[in-house]
């Protein structure tokens, strides 16, 4: 496809030293003779016996049980082969310019072969290429049938609704090529071909029988890595060579950000010779429900994509990076016993895998051209092995016949073994179940919390008060409440399981032992610092940290009768495997990059369009063939959409400018004129989005209120103040054009909010104003005048709620999620009016999030407001033209320090001088009252907001029944500063080292 330019001489074979005097030759040569197989003639029966390769560390495959119990979860690994890309890759290799030094490449990997075919090539030679010169939508008519046709079959209108449809009058007068919806699907497989379909019948042992025959549908792998490769929408989105990112240019830290960056890519590409490709192949096997009213109608798919694409670029759906590459058969076997359906159900998996996943394996072993876009210890056990696996299945092969299942299973338990005899990964280079099975966020994270978390605070602190406690929750807009409890919920998604685990530090909080909370919190602390989308040696130790905080407090659980079984009855062992398996997360940040890439998220968003979609589209018979026709024609049409919108704006993707001899004639548009070049994704989706708006799939923008201030500060029409702005670079906001309460006096506000010193803090803020004053706090004290004789100098607007957005912590360029903060006044539902939290800054010198809590109060927000001066005044107080709010502050109540091995950590630093309770991990506030009972408040401009925040009711021992989530805020005598409530601010309140470089 696209190449680096090369001196005008004779290029060598570099496998068999013959020349050649122009790339054509040698691209013909090598692809005709394929004499880079020739070393490796007898790689197909190496392949077919079980050989044991050298286990280097490297990447993976799904495997059912070792010595993890993954209890039918679906297991999200990463599988690592070599192949020779012949295209761009020495262009998306991501090598970048870095003055200071601080990224290593690894010298002499992706090196390009020869100007290979690009996706528009192969389109353009195409069996219909010749109709096509004169009708591009060919088999359509034109541009608008081919886009009515295509949202026919993207629809929800089945075969016979589409036949009605062509029926109507009105379509018909447009004299459509194609009268039924069977006549249109028959013009669609004319469509260029992409990887297809296979299937095979699997032969069963006739001993062990099933009630219908078996079948294996599946994909060439090496063909869908090869479409995902072709595609010009990923290349701006994906790098091929191994790195290593350092903090600074000494050297001395390393930074993961990537799978790329980890160092078993930098081993694996070590090991490989001299120009080679390394592919980092992620698979994603999981059983899946595709039926709705009816049981038992399950598939089970696997999905294919690659680790060299951005882990952001990866996890979205509309994208259709993450592909379906088969389709493993759900046998049911006669056989009455359970334990021996087991075992026979992990042999035809390994056995269909074994197929599937053939040509990575001869891949990885000989190279692939290829064209691209251009048990609960606090200590970890010693790594099965794959030879370990492998001697323990030939000492049982050896003691007993294999084929005697009911006895071959008995030894295999006493070995720990699953039964299986030829594990899929037996012959596949460097790869080892111990490394290639990575930790996954969605099953062994949330599901343990869910599991088992929760439940030991719901043993411990009852039913009855921790449902209580959790209906306490005051609502914020995008978060889910819990009016009912949590003690009754029983089937729950991800989302959920990561709702309720914001609250369960300070909802436990006070309610039980220090020490049990303290096990909790360590756990909560080990999901949150795994989560992180960049690692370096401190912040990937913390991870470690915090899971041996929780194994040295985690007998409490016990003591306290938190573990039991579904009879009620105690539990004294700590036999979970996926407690087992969370040693593995600190290795494996070292070995393979942050966690957060392998996220099941996304594998199981894409079983809904891969799978269970497709499924119900059909007829519910043969679900299988149809699921493989359904993706077929829909890839085909996606396909086609790009090629025809390429060719449509008459551009090209390609990194070189040199058109190769005699070929420069094949690439005129339909004008007859030469295509514009294009060599970036972005510059070719803005080419071709007029013509095709849905090319990335429908997708919604994210908001970006600083993109949206920056543009309003340049529009002379934008009313004063600007209802989105920023304070610098730091946090965005936004209001709403309109106020909710128009001109009020402050003597009204007053009334409606029931803030008695509303008007005298107001008079305070234009005296503070006047004097110069940059940086407001709330102090409270109020300046002595008789308010009832002072004539208010303005009149406000008034608005209920306003939107905040800062930046992420790891990354500081980019957006976070908008908030809302709700400052609404009291009424027949909020008594005491719907308010929430904010940080706001009262020292310039530090900036949030970085500062955490250094230069920072926190308030509740009461009312937020915008002077309104009268037509005919003519004169303006100093720092009127903004937003403001009236705010009421909160204190800090000093707790003893942490025990001293871990005063170091930087999350006991974060709010100097003061400590924040041990046991839960947050800062403890109470409301600062004057000595008559009443809350300090002052008016604070908005643009010293930084963050929304949560604070939860302090409560010792029983809560109060009298309490409610309107007015506990009110009540509650102290409060905690909940950092769980969300990952952007725990990073900040934990003071997380963001792993900074030019590099990263």
């Amino acid at each position: 496809m696209f190449s680096r330019h090369r001196p005008k001489s004779l290029f060598n074979c570099r496998h068999c030293g013959k020349c050649f005097r122009t790339e054509k030759g040698l691209k013909s040569h090598i692809t005709q003779t394929q004499c880079w197989k020739k070393r490796f003639m007898n790689i197909h029966e190496m392949l077919a016996a079980r050989t044991t390769f050298p286990l280097a560390p490297s990447s993976l495959l799904p495997q059912p049980v070792l010595d993890h119990d993954i209890d039918g979860d679906e297991d999200v690994v990463a599988m690592d082969g070599s192949s020779n890309l012949d295209s761009h890759v020495g262009s998306c290799s991501g090598v970048a310019t870095d003055p200071l030094g601080l990224t290593h490449h690894f010298p002499e990997a992706a090196h390009i072969e020869f100007i290979g075919q690009t996706a528009l090539d192969e389109f353009n030679d195409d069996r219909f290429a010749t109709e096509r010169q004169t009708n591009l939508y060919y088999p359509m008519a034109n541009r608008n049938e081919w886009q009515l046709a295509s949202w026919l079959l993207n629809s929800d209108l089945s075969m016979s609704q589409i036949d009605e449809y062509l029926k109507l009058e009105l379509t018909k007068k447009h004299h459509l090529s194609f009268q039924t919806a069977k006549e249109l699907k028959a013009r669609m497989e004319l469509l260029p071909p992409v990887a297809r379909w296979k299937s095979k019948k699997l032969t069963m042992d006739i001993r062990y029988p099933t009630k219908k025959p078996v079948y294996l549908f599946y994909r060439d792998a090496m063909e869908v890595l090869q479409d995902l490769l072709k595609s010009p929408l990923i290349h701006d989105h994906i790098t091929f060579t191994p790195l290593q990112i350092f903090e600074t240019a000494a050297r001395t830290t390393r930074v993961y950000d990537s799978w790329l960056s980890s160092d078993r890519a930098w081993r694996l590409q070590s090991e490989l010779p001299p120009g080679r490709t390394l592919l980092g192949t992620i698979l994603s096997s999981d059983k899946t429900n595709i039926s709705i009213m009816v049981r038992n109608r399950c598939a089970h798919p696997l999905l294919i994509s690659l680790a060299n694409i951005k882990t952001e670029m990866l996890s979205k759906a509309g994208h259709h990076l993450l592909q379906l590459l088969a389709l493993l058969p759900i046998p049911v076997f006669r056989e009455k016993s359970q334990d021996v359906r087991g075992i026979l159900e992990n042999r035809l998996f390994h056995r269909s895998l074994d197929i599937v996943l053939r040509p990575l394996k001869v891949a990885a072993s000989i190279g692939h051209l290829m064209a691209d876009p251009d048990y609960g210890d606090s200590f970890r056990h010693p790594t099965r092995t794959g030879n370990s696996t492998l001697a323990m299945i030939d000492q049982l092969t050896a003691r007993t016949d294999p084929n005697n299942i009911r006895t071959f299973q008995r030894w295999a338990r006493k070995g720990r073994m699953n039964g299986v005899i030829d594990p899929c990964w037996r012959n596949w280079p460097s790869s080892d179940p111990g490394e290639f099975l990575l930790p996954e966020i969605l099953h062994y994270w949330h599901k343990f919390f869910f599991d088992h978390d929760m439940q030991w605070c719901i043993n411990i602190v009852g039913a009855e008060e921790i449902d209580f406690r959790y209906s306490l929750i005051t609502k914020k807009q995008g978060f889910r409440s819990f009016p009912e409890g949590i003690s009754q919920l029983r089937q729950v998604t991800g989302r959920d399981q990561r709702e309720i685990q914001r609250y369960i530090v300070s909802r436990t909080a006070g309610a039980t032992s220090n020490k049990f909370l303290t096990a909790i919190r360590a756990l909560c602390d080990f999901r949150y610092a795994g989560h992180a989308p960049r690692f370096n040696n401190a912040t990937a130790a913390r991870v470690q940290l915090a899971l041996d905080e929780f194994h040295e407090v985690k007998d409490e659980v016990i003591q306290l009768r938190g573990r039991l079984n579904s009879k009620g009855e105690l539990l004294k062992t700590w036999e979970i495997p996926k407690l087992e398996f969370m040693q593995s997360v600190f290795p494996s940040i070292k070995a393979s990059g942050p966690i957060i890439q392998w996220d099941a998220n996304k594998s199981e968003r894409a079983h809904i369009t891969l799978v269970k979609l497709p499924a119900r589209a059909g007829n519910g018979q043969n679900y299988e063939i149809q699921i493989c026709r359904h993706l077929d024609l829909h890839s085909r049409m996606r396909n086609f959409d790009l090629m025809t919108a390429m060719k449509d704006v008459n551009v090209e993707f390609r990194l070189t400018t040199e058109p190769e001899d005699g070929d420069a004639g094949s690439r005129e548009g339909m004008t007859g004129a030469a295509p514009s070049l294009v060599a970036t994704t972005s510059a070719l989706v803005s080419n071709i989005v007029p013509v095709s708006s849905k090319v990335l799939g429908s997708i919604r923008p994210k908001k970006d209120f600083f993109l949206l201030a920056a543009n309003l500060r340049t529009d002379p029409n934008t009313p004063s103040p600007l209802p989105t702005f920023t304070n610098g670079d730091h946090t965005a906001f936004h209001l709403l054009r309109d106020p909710d309460l128009k001109t009020l006096s402050l003597d009204d506000v007053q009334r409606t909010f029931n803030l008695p010193d509303f008007f005298g803090a107001v008079l305070d803020y234009l005296d503070r104003a006047n004097t110069g004053t940059h940086i407001f706090s709330i102090r409270g004290q109020r300046t002595p005048r008789d308010v009832s004789t002072l004539h208010a100098p303005f009149r406000v607007k008034v608005w209920s709620k306003l939107s905040i957005q800062g930046r992420q912590y790891h990354n500081i360029h980019l957006p976070n999620e908008t908030h809302t903060i709700f400052a609404a006044p009291p009424g027949s539902e909020y008594k005491f009016g719907r308010s929430d939290c904010v940080v706001f800054n009262i020292d310039a010198k530090k900036i949030w999030p970085r500062s955490s809590l250094e230069g920072h109060a926190v308030a509740i927000v009461k009312v937020v407001f915008a002077p309104a001066y009268g037509r005919y005044s003519t004169y303006h107080h100093p720092r009127t033209d903004e937003f403001l709010a009236y705010c009421e502050r909160y204190d800090v109540v000093n707790q003893p320090p942490p025990p001293a091995k871990y005063t170091h950590l930087p999350c006991y630093q974060a709010w100097k001088p003061y400590y924040p309770d041990y046991a839960s991990g947050c800062y403890v506030l109470k409301k600062a009252l004057r000595t008559n009972g009443t809350p300090f408040g002052d008016i604070v401009p908005i643009s010293q907001f930084r963050a929304q925040v949560d604070l939860a009711p302090y409560l010792q021992g029983k809560a109060d029944s009298h309490l409610s989530p309107t007015n506990v805020m009110t009540y509650a005598p102290r409060l905690l500063l909940n950092k769980y409530w969300e990952k952007e601010l725990w990073y900040a309140l934990d003071k997380s080292d963001p792993c900074s470089s030019s590099a990263a």
